[in-house]
């Protein structure tokens, strides 16, 4: 029976969106860690029947129960999505704990990040920079090859550094080639530049869509962030036909 674990599963993944959620929130506050979380804007503490991951926003209908002011969208969402992620590792690799344990950190990383940049348009770049440096050493730990993963680090970052020095910050931020380090360490040289085309092509089909719509103009900021991180995940989740092709233009 694989269904049950794939339910404590999900709430482990949820749980750990709740504390992405609190860590997004922090690391913009610049507050510590530490401590109970709190509303927004009355600052009183929330109950902990108050704050159980996804089914409380549900319950309270996207309102804080003390001051009645709305719960951000965040919050579901990133818990939702990590529930998700942990769901897909699981399934994918139902007797590899490492690589399960892998995939989620990766996942974990990204969301924070995503999530971040979707709201305020920035890049968290010591936490990137640090989650770099976790995903790329966990890598190395579980046995692929150090040049590789510094190799597809060094890629990344310098092929979208040249992008924004050639745009001048017009077609992606300052703190992208810094997430281009993450995606590096995380799928290591050659699967990274498979990783870096599916961001742009995600990237440009949102993007094409939006302005089709007209939820954006040509000169809107859309974060991309957010596509380097689902490049990424895609990536690792169909390495093995990536890989394949790539060994297979590259002979």
């Amino acid at each position: 029976m694989i269904a049950l674990p794939a339910v404590l599963v999900l709430l482990l993944g949820a749980a750990l969106g709740s504390f992405a959620n609190v860590l997004i929130v922090r690391m913009k506050e610049g507050s510590r860690l530490g401590g109970r979380s709190r509303c927004p804007w009355c600052k009183k503490t929330i109950p902990a029947k108050h704050n159980i991951p996804l089914v409380s926003w549900f319950v309270l209908k996207a309102r804080c129960a003390m001051c009645g002011k709305r719960i951000h969208w965040q919050y579901p969402a990133v818990e939702a999505a990590m529930a998700v992620f942990a769901v897909v590792a699981f399934l994918r690799h139902p007797d590899d704990p490492f690589t399960i344990g892998f995939e989620l950190l990766a996942s974990f990383c990204l969301l924070v990040i995503t999530a971040f940049d979707l709201r305020w348009q920035l890049v968290p770049l010591e936490f990137t920079v640090s989650s770099a440096m976790l995903v790329g050493a966990v890598r190395v730990f579980m046995g692929e090859d150090v040049v590789t993963v510094i190799l597809g680090a060094l890629t990344v970052a310098f092929l979208l550094g040249l992008l924004v020095l050639a745009s001048r910050g017009a077609w992606m931020g300052e703190g992208d080639p810094v997430v281009g380090l993450l995606m590096g360490t995380a799928l290591g040289f050659p699967l990274a530049l498979a990783g870096v085309v599916i961001a742009f092509v995600i990237g440009g089909t949102v993007a094409a869509a939006l302005l089709i719509q007209g939820a954006v103009t040509r000169k809107t900021r859309v974060p991309f962030a957010p596509f380097l991180a689902a490049g990424t995940l895609v990536a690792i989740w169909w390495q093995e036909p990536l890989l394949s092709f790539l060994n297979y233009a590259i002979q």
